[in-house]
Order: C-alpha cells, then structure tokens, then sequence
C-alpha cells in the first residue's frame, strides 16, 4: 500500500515500495502485450503491412532498399527478422513501370503467394513490432518517475497502455511507433544529459536521435527539437554560466549530428545506390522529383543526390512524401476537400485521443509549478514542435502520423493527474474515477482500437461519419465479415474491399467483388457485374464515404451513404440489404477496364469498355475523357477531341477541384 506523507500545506506526496512499483509497471505492459496480440491477431493486413513487410524482406535477403523506399529500413527490418527462417519464396518481379504498383503487388505476393501462410507471417511481424510499444511504454514510465515522481510514472504509464490511438497501432507493422518510440528516447536522454552530462548519455542521445531518422522521415524533426531545447535550456540558466553551458550544448548537439548522420548511412549499408547491382529503380529519381510543386525542395533533393549525401532510397522517401499533399484528397468532420486542410489533424487528434487525457491536458498549465517548468518545457516543445509541422504539412494520412506527439502527452497528463491527487482526498478520487473511465472508453472499442472515437465524437460506431482511412477502415475487417457471413448466411453477396491487391477468398469470403475506389486509382478492375445488383452488399465504410472517390455524383456508393446501414461489422464494414441500381459503379469499373487497355496499347478493346462507361455515367466527366483516349488511341482524333471537350464541360460542372486533371 502507498503511505502518505506531506510535503508542504495543502499536498499530500503519496509514496510506494519500491516492490509494489516493479511489479507494477511489469503488470501494465503485460496487459500491454496481451491487448495488442488479442486485438490484431483478430484483424487482416492493414493497407501498409504488405509494403513493410515486404521492403524489410528484401533489405534482408539482397539489400535492395529500393524496395518500399518511401520508409526508412528499421522498423522494417525489426519487423522481418522472425520471417527469416519460415523459408519464404521471394515474389517474382513483375513487368510494371513504377516501383510503388510493384512494390503492392509483391507485398501482396509474399504473404498470399507460393501457399504462404499470411496470419502467420502478419502475427511474427506484428509481435515483432510490438517491442517499440512495450520499450516506449518503459521510457514514458522511467521519464514520469524522473521528472515528476513515481505515481505521476504510474498514471502516465497507465494512460499509455489503454490509449486507443497506441492500441490500435502499436503492433502494426508500420513506422509510426516505431519513430515514436526513438523519437521520445532520444528527447529523454537529451533531458538527462543535460541534467548530468556523461559520455554515456550523450552517445545514447546520439544513437536514438539517429535511429529515429532511420525509423520514418520526420524523424528528422528530432534534430530540430532538440537544438530548440538546447536554446531555451541555455536561455533558462544561470547567467554567469550560460556561454559555458551554450558552448556544451552546441558541442553535444555536434556530436550528435554527427553520430545520427552515421546511423542513418548505416542502415543503408553505407550505399548510396538504392539497388544492388546494376539494378535501376523505375522511375529515375529526377523523373520522379520532376513532379513536386516546389522547386526548391526538387532541387534540394537532386542537389543531394548528385554528390551522394544521403542514401538514394531515402532521397526517393523524401519526393513521396512531398508529394503527397498535392495528390491527395482529405476527409475530416464528415466533409471532403481535394487536398490537405491545416485544422485536419487538431481535429483528428480531438476524435481519437481519450477524453481523459484531453482533460488533463487541459489542466496541465496550473500543474506547471515554478520548479516544475524546465521539465514541463522539455515535454511540450517537442510535442508542439512536432504537431506544429505536422499541421503545416498538410499530409492528412491519419492520427498515427502524430504518433511522436503522444508519449509527451502521457507524461504530462500523469504529472498532471499526480498533482491534482496529491491535493487532497476528493481530488485523488476524482483522478481515480477519470482514469478508471478512460480504461472503460478505450476497452469498449475492443477489438477494434483503430476505429475508435471518444464520447464527444460518438463513439466507435460513429467514427466512420468523420474520419476514415487509417483513423478507422484501414482493410483490418476481413476475418470479422467472415465470422459473420459464417453466422449470416446469404446466398447473393457482394463486396467491396479496399485493397485490390487482396482476394478476401483467402479468408474464405466468396462474395462477388464490387470496384473499391483504390482498384480505380491504380487500375485494378473487378470482374463484369450488372447494373442491378441485390442480396447481401458488405461494403468498406471508406467507400461508402466516398475518401478517395470524392463528394455527390463523383461517389458510385453515395446511395449508401446517405441510407442507414441495417448492420455493421467491427465499426468499420457496414452491410446493406436489397436491390440497388449501380450505373456509375459499373462506369466505373468499365473506365478502368479501359485504362488498362490502353496501357496495354489495346485501342480497339478499350474502346468498347469507354462507350458501355459513357452509355452508364453519361454525366461522369472521367468516362467521356477515358472515351476520348481510346478514341484517339484508335485514329478516331475528331471525335477524341469533341469527348475531350464534353469531359472538361462535365468537370467544370461538378467539382472541379477534384477534377483538375481533367481541365488540362
């Protein structure tokens, strides 16, 4: 039992054993592991895991870092290292052009292919990458305890291990916890180092701030962070010992700059060529960088390159990421916009965090006590740093990209709740209560942590009306739709899954497929399907929300979306029962059939897909444009060009700023 004693009028510090504390922490991450392999034993591949897994297998197998480059190598390594032994078949390449389209279909390749057991490469993966959590869970206790005392370690632990937000990723094979993780200990230890400068601190600083560019690209930031904290912690000393203070840190963050620089290289295998060999990633890096907007960051890039100062693969990373807010469309709060919005992820992290920790948060100002303040200092500018450019960004993928941000919450949110307990009775159960709710919000969401939305927001039933994406409907439901078709029988069903590289068959699904707006993107059609359908349609919540595909009209599922679903599965898969009319679904699958005809230099077959589209969706700008192609593409250039300028007339009509591809 804790004893009491007082420190000063009004407080009372609550003291543990030593013992009690031990087993304490050791409990929480224990319950920890067992949640995240409960909840994602139960869930199929999310979008990413493929790519990861399949980067980290290659980066093992031939060094072939062009392989997924858009992510550093060490998450994905860590995550591939129980693969090594299962004996698995390396994909064949496939003739594609484009090294993201090979990259998916390998991925999918390796964990469905050659008879490859997918759960059990996902569960090895999975486990694997749940060491971050676990470590990361260890250093936000280690970082409370220090800076604030052990119940503030504690309760900043115990927010940790149910916060949805970390549940729901936290044995994913991505990078976000990962960064996370080395992010958070490469800030702690510049902390201590500061505190007590030893050689061993500052190497440990070194090595976590390079591991954290080595684990995803904004890992970068942590250089900024902790050369803003070096500047506030000078500005903060004594003035008689700042200039020989500042003249340590400058030395120290020299040091460590130099060391992450050399960690980096290092997980490239110091090798500035993103393939082995003679081997040529497709596109070249300048035909790749030659479409971002920016000029600048395009001739930084090359500039870069051409005297080989970062690894190329990580070079490539760099052009994926910035090019991705000019590309893609965002949905936040129920409403579409063609590109990225700077209030999307103040709102996301508003939904997905527990209102909890929120509140205190909240609080947190008045628990900011004088000698209190240069640890509070050290929390809230990483976390505000990083959030910071995260908004400027504008790359509105999801709340996990905000991962980083979260262990610095915790810490605070437990220093805060300590110190509200810590003032008297009616104040440590109130903070008792508030926790024990946090517990009950985050488990109500079991097993489905990625769907999951406070009370304010609805809950995780409602999560979908808002966010989508990997902040809800990442393709995890699969095993969940077929446990219940297993209890719901249907003799005519219908699916509509967001991955078109997955056949839902491996799970013994045996619906027939209905286009998802990323098999129309990337140019995966689904076999022919009528114009009516009827039975049993199982539907992504993403589709229905029309992410991707874009508001009204430009949606094939907007009937669905604006009808009740008659069920839901796992919060993010919505099933509909009837007959329903598709015309603009059927357009579009036929858009894409002609597509990739045409890519295939097929005229005259793409042709006849291109009229059946425009005879469905006379409307739909994109089936006149395809139409117009195929006719050109066919001799046919007066009648292209009249398709051409029915396509911009359509687009001009009916949101044209998703359509800007089709006013050139």
């Amino acid at each position: 039992m804790p004893q009491t004693t007082y420190a000063a009028a009004g407080t009372a510090k609550l003291v543990f054993a030593p013992r009690l504390v031990r087993l304490s922490v050791v409990g929480l991450l224990l319950v920890l592991a067992v949640l995240l392999f409960a909840s994602v034993r139960q869930e199929s591949q999310v979008f990413d895991e493929p790519l990861h897994l399949l980067g980290g297998f290659e980066y093992w197998k031939r060094g072939d870092f062009g392989r997924n480059p858009e992510h550093p190598p060490l998450a994905k390594m860590v995550a591939t290292i129980p693969l090594l032994g299962m004996g698995l078949k390396e994909p064949a390449p496939v003739p594609v052009p484009y090294f993201k389209a090979q990259d998916a279909i390998n991925g999918a390749q390796l964990l469905y292919g050659g008879g490859a057991n997918a759960d059990a490469i996902l569960i090895r993966g999975r486990m694997a990458m749940a060491l971050f959590s676990v470590m990361l869970g260890l250093l936000v206790f280690l970082a409370g305890r220090e800076m604030f005392g052990e119940l503030a370690g504690l309760i900043a632990l115990g927010l940790y291990v149910f916060e949805p937000v970390l549940l729901a990723n936290g044995a994913l094979v991505t990078t976000d916890v990962p960064l996370a993780c080395m992010f958070f200990a490469a800030v702690y230890c510049f902390y201590r180092y500061s505190r007590r400068p030893t050689g061993a601190r500052l190497a440990l600083c070194a090595v976590f701030t390079g591991l954290a560019l080595a684990a995803k690209h904004s890992g970068v930031l942590v250089l900024g962070v902790l050369i803003l904290l070096a500047v506030v912690d000078v500005v903060m000393a004594p003035g008689r010992e700042r200039r020989l203070y500042a003249v340590r840190l400058a030395g120290a963050l020299v040091v460590i700059g130099l060391v992450s620089y050399a960690v980096l290289w290092a997980m490239y295998g110091f090798r500035f060529a993103a393939r082995p060999g003679q081997m040529q990633m497709a596109p070249l890096l300048a035909d790749y960088a030659a479409g971002m907007p920016s000029h600048l960051q395009q001739g930084v890039i090359l500039f870069f390159a051409r005297h080989h100062l970062l690894p190329q693969a990580y070079l490539y990373g760099w052009v994926d990421i910035l090019l991705i807010p000019g590309v893609r469309p965002a949905f936040v709060l129920g409403r579409h916009f063609a590109h990225g919005q700077w209030f999307f992820f103040p709102a996301v992290f508003l939904i997905k965090s527990t209102l909890a920790m929120l509140l205190l948060l909240v609080l947190a100002p008045f628990a900011a006590t004088r000698e209190k303040m240069r640890e509070f200092l050290f929390l809230s500018i990483p976390a505000v740093f990083f959030f910071a450019v995260a908004i400027g960004s504008k790359v509105n993928l999801g709340v996990r990209h905000l991962m980083p941000v979260y262990p610095f919450c915790f810490v605070i949110a437990g220093a805060t709740a300590a110190w509200l307990a810590e003032r008297g009775r009616a104040l440590r159960i109130a903070v008792a209560a508030l926790l024990v709710f946090d517990v009950a919000s985050s488990l109500r969401a079991f097993p489905d942590f990625l769907a999951y939305s406070n009370e304010i927001a609805g809950g995780p039933r409602q999560t979908y009306r808002l966010v989508v994406d990997s902040d809800g409907d990442w393709g995890q439901g699969l095993k969940w739709e077929k446990t219940y078709l297993d209890a719901h029988p249907a003799q005519d069903c219908w699916i509509a899954y967001p991955q078109p590289w997955v056949d839902p068959g491996y799970y013994g699904i045996h619906c027939k497929p209905l286009l998802a707006s990323m098999g129309h993107v990337v140019g995966v059609s689904v076999a022919p399907f009528p114009r009516t359908i009827s039975g049993t349609v199982l539907l992504s919540a993403s589709q229905v929300e029309g992410h991707i595909w874009g508001p009204g009209t430009l949606n094939p599922y907007e009937q669905f979306r604006v009808r009740e679903p008659d069920d839901m599965i796992g919060n993010v898969i919505l099933v509909y029962r009837g007959t329903f009319d598709v015309p603009l679904l059927v357009a579009a699958n036929d858009e894409t059939q002609a597509a990739g005809l045409l890519r295939q230099q097929r005229g005259a077959e793409a042709l006849v897909f291109a009229q059946q589209a425009v005879e469905e969706a006379p409307e739909s700008a994109e089936a006149h444009q395809v139409l117009s192609v195929a006719l050109r593409a066919t001799g046919r250039s007066a009648e292209a060009d009249q398709e051409h300028a029915k396509a911009r007339e359509l687009a001009r009509a009916n949101h044209p700023e998703y359509q800007q591809s089709l006013l050139k």
